[in-house]
């Protein structure tokens, strides 16, 4: 049977039947090789991760943390080993992968120079993990926007703000970075009332609803301290702003003991008709219509006719 020349060519790179099965089982050796090799990076990622947490006494912070150091090495080693795999499963189909080696550090080299800010990126990576700025779960703001950490690895941080839109921020570029997520959170809050009322009854009220709410049982154990009344700290002509402080732990705590704080004192006020600043209105009247009959008549001619 006569064949193609096309068909001549494909059948001389092919190898023979016997050196097609050896190359099958050698590649499905390494695959699976590869995948237990992963398994076993995978199991060691585990087991450091719950050893950080241990060493963290099981605290938020400490998981937060160890989920993000196992997330970026098991990036790496995925990486490592199918790239180990890719490499032997070129030498085993007859490949020279050495050339191909020294030619990838060459574009290393070339890439390092060529990719200043991809190198800037992962090397400002390298140090928020180490040094532990931020992590997985923590509530950040970075170039003016509050959002949520959703993932972090050495090139870019995944965040996520409040009306749900995610952004992809390089390491790189985050230059300020606040961390809301950390030690303990502090809240003002004021409360205006008007300025003929009664200062020093206010002051009392407001005493009494903070000392009240700091030994109730439902929020003493979610407040790192007892409520502070600062005292005034807005004095004008319309009102008067007295600020209460309380401080918690960061996350859903601090802004739930001041909405609580806030509805006990708009009821304890109202109990004691201390008026809160009344809110300025501006009335605008309209000029009535002037109807014919109110025309003034136009000035007699004085000039003889």
């Amino acid at each position: 049977m006569n064949l193609s020349p096309a068909a001549i060519a494909i059948t001389r790179l092919l190898p023979e039947s016997e050196t097609m099965l050896d190359i099958g089982l050698r590649l499905a050796v390494a695959v699976a090789l590869g995948f237990v090799a992963q398994r076993l990076l995978f199991l060691i990622v585990r087991r450091s991760e719950i050893w950080i947490e241990k060493v963290g006494r099981g605290k938020v912070l400490a998981q937060q943390r160890a989920r993000t150091i196992g997330q970026i090495f098991r990036s790496l080693f995925t990486t490592v080993v199918a790239g180990a795999v890719f490499l032997y499963a070129l030498s085993v189909m007859g490949w020279d992968v050495r050339p191909l080696l020294a030619t990838a550090g060459i574009a290393g080299v070339a890439l390092g120079f060529g990719a200043q800010t991809l190198v800037r990126d992962v090397i400002a990576g390298i140090f928020i993990i180490a040094e532990d700025q931020f992590g997985v779960g923590d509530l950040i703001e970075v170039n003016g926007r509050s959002a949520t950490v959703e993932a972090l690895t050495v090139r870019c941080a995944t965040l996520r703000d409040f009306n749900g839109f995610l952004h992809f921020v390089p390491n790189g570029e985050m230059k300020i970075v606040t961390n809301r997520s950390r030690g303990w959170n502090r809240v003002a809050v004021d409360v205006p009332i008007a300025h003929d009322e009664d200062v020093d009854r206010a002051l009392d009220v407001c005493r009494e609803v903070a000392g009240a709410m700091s030994r109730d049982p439902a929020w003493k154990d979610r407040l790192l301290e007892p409520i502070q009344v600062w005292g005034i700290d807005v004095l004008s002509v319309q009102e008067v702003a007295i600020r209460l402080v309380l401080r918690a732990e960061p996350g859903p705590a601090v802004h739930e003991a001041a909405r609580e704080l806030r509805r006990r004192l708009l009821r304890a006020l109202s109990e004691n008709e201390i008026r809160l600043v009344a809110q300025r209105e501006i009335v605008v009247a309209s000029t009535p219509e002037v109807g014919p009959s109110s025309e003034t008549p136009p000035a007699p001619d004085a000039r003889a006719s």
